[in-house]
C-alpha cells in the first residue's frame, strides 16, 4: 500500500534554510556526504551548498521547481543552493547526497567548473537523469571511499574526495553520452539495467495504467513477470501503484499550471477512470479530498513561501 503524500509539506508558506554548519561534520572540506536510510519527510527548504541526490533504493515524492516527480533506483537531481525542494511523500526511500560547495570547489578545482556546469546543463534538458547498471553498482562503493576522506583534514584528503567527486559527475554525464550499450553477460544484471532504462524513460510517467506501463516495458524487451518480480525489491512499489503514483502525479501538476480548471478536466487529463475514482484515491493518498487539494495549491500559488529566519537541524 502507498504512503500518503503529505501536501502540506510540499505547500508550504515557509521556504527553510538549511546550512553547511548543521550538516557538515568536517568544515574544512568543502565537500559532505550525507546518508538517508531511510529518507525522512522533509519541509520545504533549500541550502547555504549545492546538492547531489543520488537514490539507492525505495521510491518518493519530491516537489522541486513547482512539478512533484516520482523518484525511483537511479535517479540523480542536482540542486544549487538556491533551488527550493521538499519530499512530502517517502516510503523506504533509501538516497545518498553529495553536498559541497560550490565557489570554494571551482576556485580549488577550477577544471571542475566545466563537469558542475555540464551536470547542471543535462538536467536542465531532461526532466530526470539516471544511471545505468554499471554506475548504479559502481556509487555505492565510490560514496564509501568519499565518506571515509570528509573525515581527515589534510591536503591529500581533499584531492582524493574531489577525484571521487568528479568521477561521480563523469559515471552519469558518460552514459548521456554513450552511444554502445554495455555488455551484460548476467541475466539478472541485464534485466535490472533494463529496468533502470524504464525508469529514464519519459514516457514512464504516462503510464497511467497496465495496459501503458507494459508497452513501455515491452519497448525495452523486458518480460512482463521480470519486471513485476523486480520492481518491488528495487522501488518498493507494485506495477499498480506507480500507475497510481503516475495519475496523481499528473493530477498535481495539472493544477499547478492551470489550478482554476474543473476537478472533473484535471481527473480526466490525468487519467483516472472517473471522478469518483480519483475521489476515493484522493481521500487515500492525499488524506485530503479534491476540492482541499486545489484549494490549498490556488493558496500555495497566490501567496508564494518567503524565506525563514529558521534553521533546519538533523532530521
Amino acid at each position: 500500500m502507498l504512503s500518503p503524500l503529505q501536501l502540506d509539506i510540499a505547500l508550504s508558506n515557509q521556504i527553510i534554510k538549511v546550512t553547511r554548519s548543521r550538516y557538515f561534520h568536517n568544515l574544512w572540506l568543502p565537500i559532505q556526504i550525507s546518508r538517508r536510510d531511510p529518507q525522512p519527510h522533509f519541509p520545504l527548504h533549500n541550502h547555504d551548498f549545492d546538492e547531489v541526490a543520488y537514490i539507492m533504493k525505495g521510491h518518493g515524492i519530491t516537489f522541486m521547481g513547482n512539478r512533484f516527480q516520482l523518484l525511483l533506483p537511479g535517479n540523480v537531481t542536482y540542486l544549487r543552493a538556491e533551488d527550493t525542494h521538499a519530499y512530502p511523500m517517502v516510503d523506504s526511500l533509501r538516497l545518498l547526497n553529495i553536498f559541497f560547495v560550490h565557489d570554494r570547489l571551482i576556485e580549488n578545482f577550477p577544471k571542475l567548473k566545466s563537469l558542475v556546469e555540464d551536470f547542471h546543463a543535462l538536467q536542465s534538458s531532461n526532466s530526470q537523469l539516471f544511471t545505468d547498471y554499471t554506475a548504479y553498482a559502481r556509487l555505492k562503493s565510490l560514496a564509501d571511499l568519499l565518506d571515509v576522506e570528509t573525515f581527515c583534514s589534510d591536503d591529500y584528503s581533499e584531492y582524493t574526495a574531489m577525484a571521487h567527486l568528479v568521477e561521480f559527475f563523469v559515471l552519469v554525464l558518460r552514459q548521456y553520452q554513450r552511444q554502445e550499450e554495455f555488455t551484460l553477460t548476467d541475466p539478472e544484471q541485464l534485466a535490472r539495467n533494463k529496468i533502470l532504462k524504464i525508469f529514464a524513460d519519459p514516457a514512464l510517467a504516462q503510464a497511467k495504467c497496465r495496459k501503458e506501463l507494459q508497452e513501455v516495458v515491452t519497448c525495452h524487451t523486458l518480460s512482463w513477470r521480470s519486471f513485476e518480480r523486480i520492481l518491488p525489491e528495487m522501488a518498493g512499489l507494485t506495477p499498480h501503484e506507480m500507475c497510481i503514483c503516475n495519475r496523481f502525479i499528473a493530477f498535481l501538476n495539472l493544477l499547478m499550471d492551470q489550478p482554476d480548471q474543473t476537478l472533473e478536466e484535471a481527473c480526466i487529463s490525468a487519467g483516472f477512470s472517473d471522478y469518483r475514482s480519483m475521489s476515493r484515491n484522493c481521500r487515500q493518498f492525499l488524506t485530503l479530498r479534491p476540492k482541499e487539494v486545489q484549494n490549498k495549491i490556488m493558496h500555495f500559488l497566490a501567496n508564494p513561501p518567503s524565506p525563514s529566519e529558521m534553521q533546519l537541524t538533523r532530521p
